[in-house]
């Protein structure tokens, strides 16, 4: 059995599909980015977590360097 190619409008219905499944995606991602912000804020350990993430991607980019 031969497939056939898909046409125009299943290419544009599967692009736009993706481009909505996205757009969810970073809603999500920016929501989650306020409510651990929020956290943080309300632990009130601000500088002590920058200090521990500058520590990981310090020790993460020394790690690709090897």
């Amino acid at each position: 059995m031969k497939k056939k190619k898909p046409t125009k409008k299943d290419i544009e219905v599967v692009v736009s599909n993706l481009i909505r499944h996205l757009q969810v995606v970073e809603q999500k991602a920016d929501a989650l980015d306020n409510i651990f912000g929020t956290y943080i804020k309300y632990k009130k350990d601000e500088k002590g977590f920058q200090k521990y993430v500058k520590k990981q991607i310090d020790l993460a980019s020394d790690d690709r360097d090897k």
